[in-house]
């Protein structure tokens, strides 16, 4: 793609969502202008420029995209939507170590889709926000990878269990100790569970936590500095759930179930 074509995708926003409009099918005008918020005079220059350049074609009165148009749009379709999930929360993508996310995933960020962030209420520092415990609340499965200990989860997940949810809850080493020398009767507890799965990995991972339930994704990174500072991203899309699914998964298969204390 030369440059006067990438300026004429991304230098008019009103280009690019009529490309991205018309990638679900060929619109009319008052489609077009309903849609996108725009009157006949704003957005017809843009409509003969995206003709002039072979992107769309204009046939009965309905435009879409031409060959040329669909195959560019759906290369920086996933482009766009990771941008505008970084751009969100610009400063947590940017303040925090992204090494722990495969490249893989990592290329795919744009499933995130709607985000929130979670940051620590300044007066309940160490306790986890409300946000995070009502995704959990309820939940008929549960996924978690975590490389700190938090006390107020491990009652919430032997609620949980108690309740046949299906968890899969995965440690590093250090945290497992922790659980199994402090906590033993819950740990135990939760062993007891045909429903649910416990692992151990190794040292090392730079991910504070990934939790995916059947209707959330939270995920958490250490800061640039390796520090925790209990700042973290939701996500209820269900693409969303699928990624944190994988990167879960991922990190199971670097650990060992452990069945015992």
């Amino acid at each position: 793609m030369d440059s006067s074509l990438i300026d004429l995708v991304f230098r008019s926003d009103k280009r690019k969502n009529l490309l991205i409009l018309l990638d679900s099918g060929s619109k009319n005008i008052d489609e077009i202008k309903n849609t996108l918020d725009v009157t006949a005079t704003s957005i017809l220059p843009q409509i003969k420029k995206l003709i002039d350049h072979d992107l769309i074609v204009q046939e009965d009165r309905m435009y879409k995209l031409t060959v040329l148009g669909e195959f560019i749009i759906k290369k920086i379709k996933p482009l766009i939507s990771a941008l505008e999930v970084i751009e969100k929360n610009n400063s947590y993508w940017t303040g925090h170590d992204l090494n722990a996310i495969p490249r893989h995933l990592l290329e795919r960020v744009s499933e995130l889709g709607d985000c929130t962030f979670i940051e620590p209420d300044l007066n309940h520092i160490y306790e986890p926000s409300q946000e995070i415990i009502d995704s959990m609340a309820n939940a008929k499965h549960a996924s978690t990878f975590a490389s700190y200990f938090n006390p107020a989860y491990l009652p919430l997940y032997v609620e949980l269990g108690r309740k046949d949810a299906e968890l899969s809850l995965n440690f590093t080493q250090s945290v497992w100790d922790h659980l199994s020398n402090e906590h033993s009767n819950m740990i135990n507890e939760l062993m007891g569970m045909d429903n649910v799965s416990l692992y151990v990995s190794k040292e090392g991972i730079k991910l504070t936590e990934i939790t995916v339930t059947d209707r959330t994704m939270l995920l958490g990174l250490f800061d640039k500095k390796g520090k925790f500072d209990q700042q973290f991203i939701i996500s209820s899309e269900s693409s969303a759930l699928l990624w944190g699914q994988e990167l879960f998964d991922y990190f199971k298969r670097l650990s060992r179930q452990v069945n015992k204390i």
